[in-house]
C-alpha cells in the first residue's frame, strides 16, 4: 500500500511552527497551540470518524508538508497524519504573521477505498475538542448569525453570554462562533458553513467533568452519507484563535480576520458603490403595470449608466431579463441587439464594472444545459422539484449544485467574464434545501431520502463556496454578491469566505404585519417599503448590527435616492454605514438631486476604506433618538460619524481618541473643536442640528499627516 512507509515520527527541532503571534506544535491530539503572550497552550485533539463501521480517531503525526504563501501575506501550512496503513489525514493551516486566529480543515487520503458509516444512523464524527486547564472560570458567549426576521424581512446577528457558573458539562449550541472568555484570555472556536438558525449542520457541546471544561464540535446532519468514499473527502474550514485579552478587546481582531484574511480575492471586500435596476423594474410594474422586462432594453441601461456614472457609481448592475433564456445566459438580442457590448462600452468610457444578475440553480427547458445533461436536474421523490417560467422567460427547472452541474456553470461565468467583461455576479433565489435524487454527489438509492436530501443541504453551500473560489481563482476581478433576502439560504460564515451577502431588498411584506392577503392593496406591491422617507433606512441598515463582528461592507443593500431632501439624508446616512448600494429611477433626478447626492459621495469616497477598516461605536438603536454611528480610522484619522433622531434637536457626540495631527477637514458638521480627555488624547466633539426624522453624515477627512 502506498502508506506504508508514513510512519509516525519524531517531532522535528523545527517545531513549534511560528505563525508571528502563534505557534503550532504537532504532537498528542492533533496540534497544540499556544500565544507568545499566554502561558497555558491550547490542546487540538484529533478528529474522530466512523469508518467501515469503527471509530477512527487514533491519527499520528508523520511530517509537515510544504509552505504555501497566501496572497497579502498569509501562509498555508500542511500536515499529515496517518492512522494504520491505510488512512492518511491532511490538515491545511492557514494563518497571518500578527493575527491570533488560525484557520484549518481537513482532507482524507484513503488506499485502498474506505467508506464513511452511521451505525446509528447519525453522522458520527466529532471534529475537534479543545483543553485548556482554567476554562471552567470562562464565560462563554456564542454569536448565531442567521435569524430571520420576518418583520424586518431581513437576517439578523444575536449574541448570548452565559458566565461561567452556566457553562456546565453537556451544554450544546449552535454557534457558528463560539468564545470563551475571561479578564485575561479569549478563546475562539468556529465553522464556516451556514443554514437559518437553529437548523445546522454542526453543533457545539461543553464536555468535562469536575473543574474541567472542554469544548467540542460535532457534525450534525448532512456532512457524510453513509457509503460515502472517504478518499478525497474535505470539511469545511475551521477557525480557533488565542488572544491574551478580553473578549471586547479581541473582537477588532475578529472582524478584521474576515476582512483582511478569510478570502484569498479582497474584491468583494473593496468599498465598491453599486447601482441595481431591480427597483425601477419593481415601479414599472406595481405603479404602472408594466410587465418587469419592459424596461430591460440598451436605450434604458445606457440612460441609467450615464447618470450613475455622475453619481459616482463603480458597479452597475442589470438585474433579470438581459438574457434570452436561463442555463444559457446569453444576451437578450432583441433587447440589446449589440449583445450587451454598447453597454459594456460605455461602463467602459466612465471606468464602471459591469454586473449581472442570476439564477445559478435554474437551466431552460430548452437550454444546452439541460438538454445535454437532464440527469443534474433537481428532484424530490423522483420527481421535478420546480418547473415554471423565470421573470416573464421560458420555462425553466432547477439544476442541483450538488452536481456535476456545478463545474459546467463555473464555465458559464468564466465565459462571461472573458466574453462580455462581467466582473459581478448576482446570484438569486438559492434555497438550501431541494433535492433528493440519487443520481448526484450527495447519497444514492441505499440511502434514504431524507439521508440525501440532508446531504444536498449540506453540500450545496459547500459547492457554492467551491464555485466561487475556482471563478475568482481563473478571474481575480470578479465579485460574487448572493441574494439573502428571503430566509431559507446558505447564511452564516462559509459564503462570507469567498463572496459577500446582499442583505436586504425592499424590506417586509405586508402579509408579515398580519395584514390578510384578502385586504385590498393598491398599487399591491406586496413589500411595505417601496416609497422614500425615513421609515425604508430605518429597516435596511439593519446589516449595521454584524458589524462588531463582520464588516457591514459584506452586506450589500440598496437605499433610495429619491427626494425629498430628507429621505435623501436618511438613504446617504445608511448607506456609508456599509451597505454601499443605490436603486430607483435614475434618470427621473433632477440636476440639484444629482449634484447633492453626488458631492455625498465623493466625500464619502475619500474616507471609504478608512469607514471598512474601522470597527464601530455605536450609541442607540435604530429609531432611537439619538441613534450614532462612530466609523473611525483613529490613526490618520479617517471616517464617519452619522447621526439619525426621530425627535427635532441638537446632538452632541465625543468620538473616541483620534491622531488629531493627521486631521485635515471636519465635514458637515454644525459646530466641532478637539478636546482633551485629561489622559494626553485628543478627541473630537461635534455637534449637529437636526430636523424631526433628520440625519447627517459628519466626514472626518485626514491629510498629509495622516498615517
Amino acid at each position: 500500500m502506498i502508506y506504508q512507509k508514513m510512519r509516525p515520527s519524531p517531532i522535528p527541532t523545527s517545531f513549534p511552527i511560528s505563525l508571528g503571534t502563534l505557534q503550532v506544535t504537532p504532537g498528542a491530539g492533533l496540534f497544540e497551540l499556544s500565544h507568545a503572550g499566554l502561558e497555558a497552550p491550547l490542546q487540538i485533539s484529533s478528529p474522530v470518524f466512523e469508518i467501515e463501521n469503527r471509530q477512527r480517531g487514533d491519527f499520528q503525526f508523520v511530517e509537515a508538508g510544504p509552505n504555501r504563501e497566501l496572497p497579502f501575506g498569509g501562509r498555508e501550512t500542511n500536515l499529515r497524519y496517518s492512522s494504520g496503513s491505510d488512512l492518511v489525514l491532511s490538515v491545511f493551516l492557514r494563518s497571518f504573521a500578527d493575527s491570533p486566529i488560525l484557520r484549518f480543515k481537513y482532507r482524507f487520503t484513503a488506499d485502498p477505498q474506505l467508506h464513511f458509516t452511521k451505525s446509528t444512523s447519525r453522522d458520527a464524527i466529532q471534529y475537534f475538542t479543545l483543553s485548556q486547564a482554567g476554562l471552567a472560570d470562562h464565560s462563554l458567549t456564542q454569536y448565531q448569525l442567521s435569524h430571520f426576521d420576518p418583520v424586518i424581512h431581513s437576517y439578523l446577528p444575536n449574541r448570548e453570554t452565559c458566565p461561567s457558573t452556566d457553562v456546565l458539562p453537556g451544554l450544546s449550541f449552535v454557534g457558528p462562533v463560539a468564545l470563551l472568555h475571561s479578564s485575561t484570555q479569549t478563546l475562539l472556536a468556529a465553522y464556516e458553513h451556514g443554514a437559518d438558525h437553529p437548523d445546522s449542520f454542526f453543533r457545539f457541546k461543553i464536555e468535562g467533568s469536575g473543574a474541567q471544561r472542554d469544548l467540542a464540535l460535532f457534525a450534525n446532519k448532512g456532512n457524510t452519507y453513509a457509503g460515502q468514499e472517504v478518499d478525497g473527502w474535505e470539511s469545511v474550514w475551521f477557525e480557533v484563535g488565542l488572544h491574551p485579552g478580553g473578549l471586547e478587546e479581541f473582537l477588532p481582531h475578529y472582524r478584521r480576520f474576515f476582512l483582511e484574511e478569510v478570502c484569498e480575492n479582497r474584491e468583494s471586500r473593496m468599498p465598491y458603490l453599486y447601482y441595481n435596476t431591480w427597483n425601477y423594474q419593481e415601479r414599472q410594474k406595481y405603479f404602472k403595470g408594466r410587465p418587469y422586462l419592459e424596461s430591460m432594453n440598451a436605450g434604458r441601461m445606457l440612460a441609467e449608466i450615464d447618470t450613475a456614472h455622475r453619481l459616482g457609481i463603480d458597479v452597475f448592475v442589470i438585474d433579470t431579463g438581459w438574457y434570452q433564456k436561463t442555463g444559457d445566459w446569453l444576451p437578450n438580442l432583441g433587447k440589446f441587439p449589440e449583445g450587451l457590448k454598447e453597454v459594456k462600452r460605455r461602463l467602459d468610457s466612465y471606468g464602471m464594472q459591469l454586473g449581472l444578475w442570476f439564477n445559478p440553480t435554474v437551466a431552460a427547458l430548452t437550454s444546452r444545459v439541460f438538454r445535454e445533461h437532464a440527469e443534474w436536474e433537481m428532484t424530490r421523490d423522483g420527481l421535478p422539484r420546480w418547473r415554471g417560467p423565470v421573470w416573464e422567460t421560458e420555462e425553466s427547472t432547477s439544476m442541483c449544485l450538488a452536481s456535476d452541474y456545478a463545474d459546467d456553470f463555473i464555465e458559464v461565468m468564466v465565459r462571461l467574464h472573458e466574453e462580455l467583461g462581467v466582473s459581478y455576479f448576482k446570484w438569486d433565489a438559492v434555497q438550501q434545501y431541494g433535492c433528493d435524487s440519487p443520481l448526484h454527489q450527495h447519497g444514492t438509492l441505499a440511502n434514504s431520502s431524507q439521508e440525501r436530501a440532508d446531504c444536498y443541504a449540506y453540500q450545496m453551500g459547500r459547492s457554492m463556496i467551491r464555485i466561487v473560489e475556482e471563478v475568482t481563482r481563473r478571474c481575480p476581478r470578479v465579485i460574487v454578491d448572493f441574494d439573502i433576502t428571503e430566509g431559507g439560504r446558505f447564511m452564516g460564515l462559509g459564503f462570507l469566505s469567498v463572496g459577500k451577502y446582499f442583505l436586504v431588498n425592499n424590506g417586509p411584506y405586508f402579509h408579515e404585519f398580519d395584514i390578510p392577503h384578502s385586504v385590498k392593496i393598491d398599487p399591491d406591491t406586496i413589500n411595505v417599503f417601496f416609497y422614500p422617507g425615513p421609515a425604508r433606512p430605518r429597516i435596511c441598515r439593519t446589516g449595521a448590527r454584524y458589524d462588531e463582528l463582520i464588516p457591514s461592507i459584506l452586506f450589500l443593500t440598496h437605499y433610495l435616492p429619491d427626494p425629498p431632501h430628507l429621505s435623501q439624508a436618511n438613504s446617504l446616512a445608511a448607506m456609508v454605514l456599509g451597505g454601499n448600494g443605490i436603486w430607483g429611477d435614475l434618470p427621473d433626478l433632477s440636476a440639484e438631486d444629482v449634484e447633492f447626492l453626488a458631492n455625498q459621495v465623493a466625500l464619502y469616497k475619500r474616507v471609504a476604506s478608512d469607514v471598512t477598516r474601522a470597527f464601530p461605536r455605536v450609541r442607540g438603536f435604530a429609531g432611537s433618538s439619538p441613534e450614532i454611528h462612530e466609523k473611525i480610522n483613529p490613526d490618520r484619522p479617517g471616517g464617519v460619524v452619522v447621526f439619525f433622531t426621530v425627535t427635532q434637536g441638537s446632538i452632541t457626540h465625543i468620538t473616541q481618541p483620534v491622531n488629531a495631527a493627521g486631521l485635515a477637514e471636519v465635514v458637515g458638521a454644525d459646530a466641532w473643536e478637539k478636546i482633551s480627555d485629561g489622559e494626553g488624547q485628543i478627541r473630537l466633539k461635534i455637534t449637529v442640528e437636526l430636523e424631526r426624522d433628520g440625519a447627517r453624515v459628519v466626514y472626518l477627512i485626514p491629510g498629509a499627516n495622516g498615517v
